[in-house]
């Protein structure tokens, strides 16, 4: 199992994970780490607008911080999208495809389902053989890792093959981390 450092996109460099420390902002209950750790305290600060939206609940209209939409414009425009494309099959004259960027998101779509597994990375390639899927996922603490994966593999492996039509020349599931949050899942 090899873990690649983008896998960590979201960890701070103490370690601590934004999911956590976003989920710690909305219950109000930071941990003594985050209330000191400088790391913790940058990145609360910037997501102070969007906990003080969630905890007003539709008290009031909320109006979005100025510069946000250029900020999030921004990251959506330099965020690497793949302009390839998977090719379905079909009968008849022309063809579909679809971009590979799109079929990820599927993937990770048919694994919500899953109890205790929750996809991250997502790569995909078509070649002569079928299609080659490789994600990165978190397993919840307690369940057996063989047992997540191969849910999960089974649920991408019939999303592949039933909904777009496509056989699966390999599917990877390379497990970077495990989740104490998602036991409930």
């Amino acid at each position: 199992m090899a873990v690649e450092p983008s896998d960590d996109h979201d960890r701070l460099p103490c370690g601590n994970t934004v999911d956590a420390l976003l989920r710690h902002m909305t219950s109000g209950e930071l941990t003594g780490h985050e209330r000191t750790c400088e790391h913790c305290r940058a990145q609360a600060e910037e997501l102070r607008p969007l906990v003080t939206a969630v905890r007003r609940d539709g008290e009031e209209e909320v109006t979005a911080p100025s510069g946000l939409l250029t900020d999030v414009m921004r990251a959506v425009r330099s965020e690497r999208r793949s302009e390839r494309t998977i090719v379905l099959g079909g009968t008849g004259p022309g063809g579909t495809e679809v971009r590979e960027s799109a079929v990820a998101a599927m993937l990770r779509a048919s694994v919500e389902a899953v109890p205790g597994v929750v996809v991250g990375r997502c790569r995909v390639e078509q070649t002569g053989e079928g299609l080659f899927v490789r994600v990165t996922a978190r397993v919840a603490v307690g369940l057996p890792i063989p047992d997540a994966a191969g849910a999960a593999r089974r649920a991408m492996r019939s999303l592949v093959e039933r909904r777009l039509g496509l056989p699966v020349a390999r599917l990877d599931i390379d497990v970077v981390d495990l989740d104490d949050s998602a036991r409930g899942r």
